[in-house]
């Protein structure tokens, strides 16, 4: 018994309004419908008994009670769809627009013909009206944290060149060439962080950084950097695709590149180190791989080798392993990357 109620109540839950509103109206006007039904049978039988048959005259005499108590019922219906249903109807259609981003819906100007969902209507522009006024500052303080973090990056870009430009001033003036390659080596990993902030200063939406933007610097001035300190420029090819990583992978990224030329020109020396950097992303993974002659030797992987350390420090630190293939002669790292 208490299912079957409780089904009968969700099945009238779920009744339009409009239904709702009529079976009100009927039940209220029930009594005079009874009523009214009762006095029209009543005046036929009478006029049946009395004169055997009715007159059109008489006919409408008799249905006059019914017809208004059917009027009463459609003049309510009338009313309260013109003040409740009509205008319930209008606002949902309002809400509706407004939760699909037309911001501009207001319902302040529509005439309700009712006090009350003219007020709502009214609760519902001032909400619009502070929802606006919120997400226009929102944006606007989006808008200066970006303009500040852009700018955060463009003065430690620049800091990172100053540095950059005095170690290579003390590895020109050093008379001792190992300790000149020294100095070159730290401007040639100060430079490759120089460039991640470049690009991060130049990224408009925030998203991270262009490998293929970055990478290609990197590679045109590595061969730079590292002819000052290997006597010998390499050269690289850039193959990488166009594709975003998170700002916490450029920089790892960028000095894994910077290490394993440097390794490779240092292995190839006092030849030219002909190196090819690839890159390239698919489903949500990404890899990176460098290709030298030089990589084919396995004397390479020796520990105690300081480039060798911190190339695999940086993979540590990317959380991907490194892998070296003596028979290709590469290096490959496999990260994820965002969601294009």
């Amino acid at each position: 018994m208490s299912e079957a109620k409780t089904a009968s109540g969700w099945a009238f839950r779920r009744w339009p309004l409009s239904a709702k509103v009529v079976g009100a109206l009927t039940c209220a006007l029930l009594p005079l419908g009874g009523l009214a039904t009762y006095v029209t049978a009543s005046a036929y039988r009478q006029t049946i008994a009395h004169a055997g048959h009715v007159s059109a005259g008489r006919w409408i005499g008799v249905a006059l009670p019914l017809a208004m108590w059917l009027s009463a019922l459609a003049i309510g219906w009338v009313i309260a769809n013109r003040l409740l249903v009509r205008p319930l109807t209008g606002m949902r259609a309002a809400v509706d627009r407004y939760s699909a981003g037309d911001t501009s819906v207001r319902l302040g100007t529509t005439d309700w013909l009712s006090a009350e969902m003219t007020a709502l209507g009214r609760a519902f522009d001032r909400m619009a009206d502070e929802s606006a006024t919120h997400d226009a500052a929102m944006r606007s303080a989006l808008a200066e944290q970006r303009r500040l973090t852009r700018e955060v990056h463009h003065r430690v870009k620049n800091n990172l060149q100053i540095v950059a430009s005095l170690l290579s001033i003390q590895a020109r003036d050093s008379t001792d060439a190992a300790v000149g390659r020294a100095y070159a080596a730290v401007q040639a990993r100060v430079g490759a962080l120089a460039l991640v902030h470049r690009w991060m200063y130049d990224d408009e939406a925030a998203r991270g950084v262009d490998l293929r933007a970055l990478a290609t610097d990197l590679c045109a001035s590595l061969e730079q950097a590292v002819a000052a300190s290997e006597g010998v420029a390499p050269r690289i090819s850039c193959d990488v695709a166009r594709f975003i990583v998170a700002q916490d992978t450029a920089v790892p990224l960028a000095f894994l590149i910077t290490e394993l030329v440097t390794l490779a020109s240092q292995a190839s020396a006092p030849e030219r180190a002909e190196i090819k950097v690839r890159a390239a992303a698919s489903g949500g993974m990404a890899f990176l791989e460098l290709q030298c002659p030089t990589f084919c030797n396995d004397a390479l992987l020796d520990p105690k080798n300081p480039t060798v350390r911190i190339i695999t420090g940086l993979a540590r630190q990317m959380r991907a392993p490194l892998r070296h293939d003596a028979d290709d002669c590469t290096y490959r790292i496999e990260f994820p990357v965002p969601a294009a």
